[in-house]
């Protein structure tokens, strides 16, 4: 009986703390979706935000890579906002840029002005890194 009765105050108290629990959604993806969209969102399904909001820092990879490698035209070029020469990764939103990343493959972009290329993580590299995440 004590067994049951704690397991039910376990499950009783994860439940009210995760109903009062409010995720704080980037300040990137309150540009991209907007307050409505987010309080939608924060109301029937938080989870998304969570996801977004790691998406937002952890879908990409920044390399610096040698001047004689970003020649020739080997990578599409995108335009994004640079500090000191180098991505501004608290202002970049991956979200509003027109990217189409691949299942199984990294999709690669030379970052205009600078020697740094964005390297878009595969789709099921992603998740897997994701899912690892939540499981902490």
């Amino acid at each position: 009986m004590k067994k049951i009765t704690f397991t039910s105050t376990l499950i009783l108290g994860f439940l009210l703390f995760s109903s009062f629990t409010k995720v704080i959604p980037d300040a990137r993806l309150v540009d991209y979706l907007g307050e409505e969209k987010l309080a939608i969102l924060q109301k029937n399904d938080p989870d998304i935000i969570v996801y977004y909001n790691y998406f937002l820092d952890n879908s990409y990879i920044i390399q610096t890579l040698p001047a004689d490698k970003l020649k020739g035209g080997n990578y599409k070029t995108l335009n994004l906002p640079l500090r000191g020469g180098k991505v501004d990764t608290k202002k970049l939103n991956v979200l509003k840029l027109d990217i189409q990343r691949k299942y199984d493959q990294r999709v690669y972009y030379k970052i205009a002005d600078s020697q740094e290329v964005l390297i878009f993580l595969s789709e099921k590299e992603f998740m897997k890194k994701y899912n690892a995440y939540r499981k902490q």
